[in-house]
C-alpha cells in the first residue's frame, strides 16, 4: 500500500543511492532540507510535481501504485523472512518447551522429528 511512510522510504533510498544529502537534494530541486526530511519521515506527502523533480535529481524513477492493496504472496513473505534472518532456523524444541507449548507445537505438526538435522546455528 502506498502511503506517506512508504513513499518517504523510497525517496530516502533513491537519495542515498544517488549519493546525496538531504540538503544537496533540496538544493537541486529548489526547496529546503526540512521539506526533504518531512517527506522522508512520512510526516508530509510530496506532490506529484515535487516527486518528479526528486526523481529527476536522483536519476531514479519513483513508481506510484494507487488504488490497490498489494499483499505479498506467501512465498514472497517467506523469501523476505529468509533474507532477514540470513538462513537462521529457530528450533522451538531447543529451549525445552512447557507441556502446553509441546501440545501446541505437535498440534501444528511441528514435532521434534520435523526439526531433526536442522540445528539452529549459535549466535554470538
Amino acid at each position: 500500500m502506498m502511503n506517506a511512510v512508504t513513499l518517504g522510504s523510497i525517496v530516502a533510498r533513491n537519495r542515498r543511492k544517488a549519493g546525496l544529502t538531504q540538503a544537496e537534494l533540496a538544493e537541486r530541486i529548489g526547496t529546503k532540507q526540512p521539506v526533504i526530511s518531512k517527506i522522508e519521515s512520512g510526516a508530509e506527502f510530496a506532490t506529484i510535481p515535487l516527486l518528479d523533480r526528486i526523481a529527476r535529481a536522483t536519476g531514479e524513477p519513483i513508481v506510484l501504485k494507487l488504488g490497490i492493496d498489494e499483499e505479498p504472496t506467501r512465498e514472497e513473505r517467506r523469501r523476505r523472512v529468509r533474507r532477514a534472518t540470513r538462513g537462521y532456523t529457530f528450533n522451538p524444541w531447543n529451549r525445552n518447551p512447557t507441556p502446553a507449548e509441546i501440545k501446541t507445537l505437535e498440534r501444528d505438526g511441528l514435532t521434534r522429528d520435523s526439526f531433526r538435522g536442522s540445528q539452529s546455528p549459535r549466535r554470538g
